[in-house]
């Protein structure tokens, strides 16, 4: 018997969880600026924007405080409601790893997943 309710509240909330993630909006990305001491890079074009995008809705959250230099690029990623998340860059351009800061909880990292980082490496080193 018991067996039986956990079985069916296990599954009442697996619909309910596919139900939200079908149902709320994923939020889309107009525009990405980059800046760095010697360059500003703005970014308005889909397969860019698709690029950036998998990145940050990616990444690895990874436990404790982090305490680093200064970043490769300052990033303001802008949404289509006009929110602009702010975010520090930092990347290895040789081994193309990279990880993100977000501006609002600047003490966590939030580590790029390889596939992620490559291709946001090749991106900015265009």
């Amino acid at each position: 018997m018991k067996k039986k309710i956990i079985y069916m509240i296990s599954m009442i909330v697996l619909v309910t969880v596919i139900i939200v993630m079908m149902i709320l909006p994923k939020r889309e990305i107009v525009s990405v600026s980059l800046f760095s001491d010697t360059a500003t890079i703005t970014y308005t074009d889909a397969e860019s924007l698709q690029i950036i995008g998998d990145a940050i809705r990616t990444v690895k959250k990874v436990p404790g405080a982090v305490d680093v230099g200064p970043p490769s690029y300052r990033m303001t990623v802008t949404y289509e409601d006009s929110e602009a998340v702010q975010y520090s860059v930092y990347m290895d351009f040789q081994t193309k790893n990279g990880f993100l800061i977000k501006d609002s909880n600047s003490e966590r990292m939030l580590d790029l997943r390889k596939k992620n980082s490559e291709e946001l490496a090749d991106l900015l080193a265009k």
